[in-house]
């Protein structure tokens, strides 16, 4: 079994904006602790959003973070739904796939708490929506060409 060292960050996209509704925001939540329980996944910081999930999890393994989201995601999109297990549905609840990375400890796991616990508050409204500045991090290309000299302006300022 591969021990997970590091912490993951999950972000888990429904098709529509179902989540924002309080009965389900408390029914997401509740399964989101139990099913976490059953697979000893530990979970850091959640936001329950309109239209996503974000959640900065570590799991003993792999095998019981696939798992875990597989039970969550099943459960969530059969309970608001309402649709019956083996029968064929209309449509799929959850975008695919679910958007994961590492996330590092020190500055990486605190800038993503600090993240996620400020799309709680604009969720909830108590703080004003900010849409983040995020550029795209610079081509190798334009590195190498900047360290050769046959570009003068450095890709990493901004």
């Amino acid at each position: 079994m591969n021990r997970m060292k590091q912490a993951e960050h999950l972000v888990l996209r429904a098709r529509l904006p179902v989540l924002r509704l309080r009965k389900n925001k408390a029914l997401i939540s509740h399964l989101l602790f139990q099913v976490s329980e059953k697979f000893q996944v530990k979970i850091y910081n959640n936001s329950l959003n309109s239209n996503h999930i974000h959640l900065l999890v570590k799991a003993p393994t792999h095998k019981q973070l696939h798992d875990f989201l597989r039970v969550l995601t099943g459960q969530i999109a059969q309970k608001i739904t309402g649709a019956v297990r083996g029968k064929k549905n209309r449509f799929s609840f959850w975008l695919k796939p679910v958007w994961r990375r590492l996330v590092h400890w020190g500055r990486d796991f605190l800038n993503l708490h600090r993240y996620i616990y400020q799309n709680q508050l604009e969720t909830l409204g108590l703080i004003a929506y900010h849409p983040r500045k995020r550029q795209p991090p610079p081509s190798r290309l334009d590195l190498v060409f900047f360290c050769s000299g046959l570009r003068t302006e450095n890709p990493l300022k901004n």
